[in-house]
């Protein structure tokens, strides 16, 4: 089976003309929740990646739209933070939205030599109007306790019999992605299992999880931002209790991040400091993938962020801009709608993985 990806709308949120030797006109990192009610919602970071003489960088921001992006209003249903970085939101069955601040508080060393920390867990009940705030505990993590960040990533998914598993990873010396679990609701969570060990494919950052319709859990991982660090993928069939081996994809890529579609597609976003890209899985179990589709070329995070419209299409919403040093012509946050319809074919899909 292959099929054809393709760029419907393009359509800009927010963007600044850039003032020449004048870091802080940045924008990065936007990520976009589009409401049922149709309203939208969205959290992004001002100034440069790193503090500089123009004062602090990563100025976090809170905003919503009534009329699809065209203006956008202050949002007071969000609490503005320095430790809101992503904004990754997943509707659990019941119809309620979670999400989450990044990096864990009160990290201590238990009795039993692993790390507990409290991971604060956001929650809304009208559509992502309004958020609240709840403080999970989290047990047994093997981080180490002078960790740079160890944080909840990506969307959490819900397995059938309820259990919530969340990815998370630390930034240290050797950096490890894992899998934590819930069985009560996202109120406490506990370590689950390493979901790659092999130190040799780069630094195993920012895993992108989702449940394939064979019921495997699939976590595509950022090892690097160079050619000779692609990224990889790991599968569980066990519920997240055991991984396979990594298999290596063509491209490397920052903060993969993964969507089945209705239509049974499954579709990742990526990118480097470079580029945006995405790409699909036509048969919905990540074996093969399609040539990747450029959304954009040029200075880039390379973060994105994904959300289903349609059976056959998504939206991401990313970063046209500089990421740590200024670039002339200012600052884009851009949304595009993507839609992809599969095909029936005999030929054989132009993957980047094969069984």
């Amino acid at each position: 089976m292959e099929g054809t990806i393709e760029l419907v709308i393009r359509d800009v949120l927010l963007s600044n003309p850039g003032v020449y030797g004048i870091p802080d006109e940045q924008l990065h990192f936007p990520f976009l929740y589009e409401s049922e009610n149709g309203n939208w919602y969205m959290t992004y970071r001002e100034g440069p990646h790193f503090e500089s003489k123009f004062g602090p960088g990563n100025r976090v921001q809170c905003i919503q739209s009534r009329d699809r992006g065209c203006t956008w209003l202050p949002w007071m249903g969000m609490l503005v933070e320095p430790l809101l970085r992503q904004f990754f939101v997943t509707r659990l069955k019941d119809g309620r939205l979670i999400s989450y601040r990044c990096r864990m508080a009160k990290l201590h060393q238990s009795s039993s030599n692993t790390l507990e920390g409290t991971a604060i867990i956001l929650r809304s009940q009208d559509e992502g109007a309004t958020w609240s705030r709840g403080y999970a505990p989290v047990s047994n993590l093997p981080f180490s306790l002078g960790s740079q960040l160890i944080s909840l990533w990506g969307h959490v998914v819900e397995m059938p019999n309820g259990r919530l598993l969340w990815p998370v990873y630390s930034r240290e010396g050797n950096t490890i992605s894992g899998i934590v679990q819930s069985t009560d609701g996202g109120h406490s969570f506990e370590w689950l299992a390493n979901v790659c060990e092999d130190n040799t494919v780069g630094e195993r950052r920012e895993p992108g999880l989702v449940r394939l319709p064979s019921g495997e859990l699939l976590a595509l991982i950022r090892c690097g931002t160079q050619p000779s660090r692609p990224m990889v993928e790991v599968r569980s069939s066990d519920g997240g209790l055991t991984w396979s081996s990594p298999r290596r994809l063509a491209r490397p890529g920052v903060c993969p991040q993964l969507l089945l579609l209705q239509n049974g597609v499954l579709v990742c976003s990526y990118g480097t400091r470079r580029y945006v890209h995405v790409m699909a899985s036509w048969d919905g179990e990540g074996w093969q993938w399609s040539e990747p589709l450029v959304l954009y070329e040029g200075q880039t995070s390379g973060y994105s962020n994904l959300q289903a419209l349609a059976d056959d299409r998504f939206r991401v919403a990313y970063q046209e801009g500089s990421f740590d040093a200024y670039q002339e012509g200012g600052n884009r946050l851009v949304r595009s709608e993507i839609q992809v319809v599969p095909q029936r074919s005999s030929s054989l899909d132009c993957g980047t993985v094969a069984r």
